[in-house]
């Protein structure tokens, strides 16, 4: 009888996987590590991902898409534009500087010459999730709360001022992770520094939008 493959048992193998690359980095994981962890025989593992590389990819997939929905949550929590730019910026260093994005970015720079898992990642998965930030600037921009200018321009330039020289140094080890960075002054400081570029007078918005008597 075939054996019939679910969404389930693929998030599962993806949230086992994902744990076991953090724990023992990619080159020292196995696939049959992942099998006795998983608790199933090789052929079920492989039925749904027929490599290393394609699972590590899923991974790389699920992570960077439920971080961005989380930070994405993180914006839109507050009414002011500005708190809400620096908890975007403090869940943004969070969830960058952290543990597990970091080893799989370093999985990714450290795969051979002539690998594509790199340019796939970005283009499938890190490019898409970026994106879905420019909207919610370009959203801004339709309401006259930030000014016209190009999304993706404007979400790169935001993305600038947060990272600093943070990424360098936690990828060499200079710093162990987000808990050796003031995140909330940087992400205030980026925050601070967008606004003067692309922000708008609220109160002069206001009075524009305010229907006379």
């Amino acid at each position: 009888m075939a054996r019939v493959r679910t969404e389930e048992k693929r998030a599962e193998i993806v949230r086992i996987a994902s744990e076991a690359f953090d724990e023992l980095g990619y080159d020292r994981c196995s696939m049959a590590t992942i099998s006795e962890r998983l608790g199933g025989s090789k052929a079920t593992l492989y039925g749904y991902f027929c490599s290393k590389e394609e699972l590590l990819r899923a991974v790389l997939d699920c992570q960077v898409k439920s971080d961005f929905d989380r930070i994405l949550h993180e914006f839109h929590e507050d009414k002011s534009l500005r708190d809400g730019l620096i908890k975007l910026g403090i869940a943004y260093h969070k969830k960058r500087l952290s543990s597990l994005p970091v080893a799989n970015i370093r999985c990714i720079v450290n795969q051979p010459p002539g690998s594509t898992m790199g340019t796939e990642f970005y283009e499938k998965v890190l490019r898409p999730a970026f994106a879905d930030v420019a909207n919610q600037f370009e959203e801004l921009m339709d309401e006259g709360r930030l000014k016209r200018a190009d999304p993706w321009v404007a979400l790169m330039h935001w993305k600038g001022l947060n990272d600093w020289d943070l990424f360098e140094r936690r990828l060499i080890g200079a710093i162990a992770g987000p808990e050796d960075v003031d995140v909330e002054k940087v992400a205030t400081l980026a925050a601070d520094a967008f606004l003067k570029l692309y922000g708008v007078d609220e109160e002069k918005r206001a009075g524009k939008t305010r229907k006379p008597n």
